[in-house]
């Protein structure tokens, strides 16, 4: 029986020990944690004091406050038992290297009320805490992936390569089903390389890095997530039918569904077929490499570029109302600035890009630019088609959008594709060959995927915000220049971490 009640009175003060000190530790660690907030928040009102920026983050009177704080609230860094630090920038969680965040930790040893009799003489407790005073911060990024949870949001593979002039930003934590937990990945032969002044991949979730490719960039994971800075913008209003495509260096008829068009012109209020130039009106005539302008305006069965033929697009919004937009088949279509552009370029000898930005010469009052709008028709039945560029030697060249101020569309100046949030096509960019496509601007595809394609393809971008994103295929590069963009908005203040 001794025996027995000697086992019984050990058992009896490990219960105890679990019970008493732990119930202790875990009311010490939320008197600690209500430390560390005030601390925290009191230093936050001193961040923007003339001293506290890089390199040296000196913050005296910062660090002073909060530290007086921590001891008013009994918890003193010369105690041995106890220490409080006070990082400016933060050291640790989302918000880890930021300027202008205050960091409090605090840790302490607290003995033991029956834990001696296990071994456990102390308790360490530690916390910690982040406040920023409040503040607009700017992220600027070159690529950015708006899924939170998908797999692989951002995934470079194959022998996809990525050259960003910006940060690249994955919202995803991974958290779909078989994932693991990764945002961001880059595998095989891929390469990702950042030249940007911070340099950073960020993402919700973990960043997946191997294979024989690289990733030149600092990795921030289990960050935050950036919100869309595009969630505001509304769809341009739809404009009407587009006036007729004029022929460049021949006579030939508009081909059927095309602006212009005798026999079978684009209508509104009828099932109708895609506007492909490309596409014979009769057996007699050869379409192949034919040169045309198009007018901004409404396309309700979309436009496709085909049989090696040139589209000129003249300055505005080209709403593509079901069908899509795609070139392919050795077509190219090339944003110019008046009809004069492609009467003087009929063999696409040059091409210098947005003339509004690069030419100071051109008056303020002139348009340049166009942005492709891919909708559809919820009136009649135009199913919304993809955005597909490039494949079998087909490119695209424009610029975006550049209105003068009080123009209808001057919102979506430096845009130069936008898809409809409701259309969850795949916008590709496709490619065989050694061929280049550039798409100056911003591409906003906010539900659906962008998939780079190709071998030896090239496409020159500048910035990118979409649902998902996939670069692969053999030598597949996508340069994301970021020339013009938007910068992603954070509003901080008080307690973030």
């Amino acid at each position: 029986m001794l025996v027995l009640f000697a086992g019984g009175v050990l058992a009896l003060l490990a219960v105890a020990a679990l019970a008493f000190d732990v119930g202790m530790m875990l009311l010490e660690r939320r008197d600690e944690q209500n430390a560390a907030d005030a601390a925290a928040l009191a230093g936050a009102r001193y961040i923007f004091e003339p001293d506290c920026v890089a390199p040296t983050w000196t913050c005296t009177e910062a660090r002073a406050a909060a530290l007086a704080v921590a001891l008013e609230n009994g918890y003193d860094d010369g105690d041995p038992s106890e220490s409080v630090f006070v990082n400016i920038p933060a050291q640790q969680g989302r918000y880890v290297a930021l300027p202008n965040f205050v960091e409090v930790q605090i840790n302490s040893d607290r003995p033991s009320i029956f834990g001696g009799v296990i071994g456990q003489g102390t308790w360490p407790v530690s916390v910690f805490a982040v406040a920023t005073n409040n503040q607009d911060l700017n992220f600027p990024f070159s690529m950015l992936a708006l899924n939170k949870t998908a797999c692989k949001a951002i995934h470079v593979s194959g022998q996809g390569v990525v050259e960003a002039n910006g940060n690249v930003q994955s919202n995803s934590n991974g958290s779909d089903a078989g994932c693991g937990g990764i945002g961001l990945s880059r595998s095989g032969g891929g390469e990702l390389t950042i030249n940007a002044a911070d340099a950073t991949c960020r993402a919700a979730g973990e960043i997946q890095d191997q294979g024989s490719g690289t990733m030149t960039c600092t990795r921030a994971e289990n960050s935050f997530a950036l919100p869309d800075p595009l969630r505001n913008l509304n769809p341009p209003t739809k404009p009407a039918l587009a006036l007729p495509m004029q022929p460049v260096g021949h006579a030939l008829p508009v081909s059927d569904y095309c602006p212009g068009s005798v026999a079978k012109p684009p209508t509104e209020t009828s099932r109708q077929r895609t506007c492909d130039p490309g596409k014979k009106v009769n057996s007699r005539d050869n379409y192949s490499g034919k040169a045309w302008v198009l007018s901004p305006g409404l396309y309700p069965g979309g436009i496709n570029a085909t049989n090696d033929v040139i589209l000129y697009l003249l300055p505005g919004v080209y709403w593509i109302d079901g069908g899509g937009f795609s070139v392919t088949g050795g077509a190219t279509v090339m944003s110019i600035l008046d009809v004069a552009d492609a009467n003087a370029n009929p063999a696409l000898a040059t091409w210098s890009g947005n003339k509004c930005e690069m030419d100071p010469s051109t008056p303020a009052t002139v348009a340049c630019g166009v942005l492709i709008y891919n909708s559809e028709d919820t009136s009649v039945p135009f199913a919304p088609g993809p955005i597909s560029l490039g494949g079998g030697g087909g490119r695209l060249l424009i610029s975006y959008l550049d209105v003068p101020p009080g123009d209808p569309y001057e919102d979506y100046n430096t845009m130069s594709i936008f898809q409809d949030r409701n259309v969850t096509k795949t916008v590709t960019f496709n490619g065989s060959s050694a061929v280049a496509t550039e798409v100056g601007g911003i591409v906003y595809i906010p539900s659906g995927h962008i998939q780079v394609n190709g071998s030896s393809s090239v496409f020159i971008l500048d910035q990118v915000i979409a649902d998902t994103f996939k670069v692969d295929g053999s030598e597949g590069t996508i340069k994301i220049l970021k020339r013009v963009g938007i910068d992603a908005l954070i509003t901080a203040a008080g307690l973030v971490d």
